[in-house]
């Protein structure tokens, strides 16, 4: 019986010490995906750089925050133009996080935000001409400029590689 209960005890280590090695080989070797939500600001009142947003574009703004309210965000970017801030606003408020800001047209921006969130969810506030140099950039797609103000983009960033990427393509 005590030959028995020995033979248990060590099975028990070795199948403990051999699921350690696995879990940890696994969670090693696991992806790290970073995912980034973008979308384009919200409707604006005029093309001049310190337009504001519309009555509707506020709107807009206010349904983006409810569309993310289950979403774990560590942090939120906008290009620093009033409409961008404008229509992150209430994600922000909402999350209680900062708005950062970030240079539109550089990947070299969008690599630092991918750089300082690894592994987590981010939302990027974007211009329609900007949002398809970002998902081209990562996924090797030919996305054309933005017309509408109603897309949501879900980036996921798997290990930092270029054109192993995929993106989901949401309106609201």
């Amino acid at each position: 019986m005590k030959r028995i209960l020995i033979s248990l005890t060590v099975l028990s280590v070795l199948i403990w010490m051999t699921s350690s090695f696995v879990t940890a080989t696994l969670k090693k070797d696991a992806p790290i995906v970073t995912s980034l939500i973008i979308v384009r600001h919200a409707e604006k009142n005029n093309e001049t750089d310190t337009t504001t947003l519309t009555p509707a574009g506020y709107d807009r703004s206010q349904r983006l925050a409810t569309w993310l309210t289950n979403t774990n965000l560590s942090a939120i970017y906008t290009t620093p133009f009033v409409r961008m801030q404008q229509t992150a606003e209430p994600t922000a408020k909402q999350k209680k996080l900062p708005i950062q800001d970030y240079t539109p047209h550089e990947i070299p921006e969008i690599d630092r935000i991918i750089s300082a969130n690894s592994g987590k969810t981010v939302l990027v506030v974007g211009h329609g001409n900007s949002i398809p140099n970002i998902l081209n950039h990562y996924t090797g797609s030919s996305l054309q400029n933005l017309s509408g103000y109603n897309d949501i983009f879900v980036l996921n960033i798997i290990n930092a590689k270029l054109n192993t990427n995929r993106y989901l393509h949401f309106y609201y």
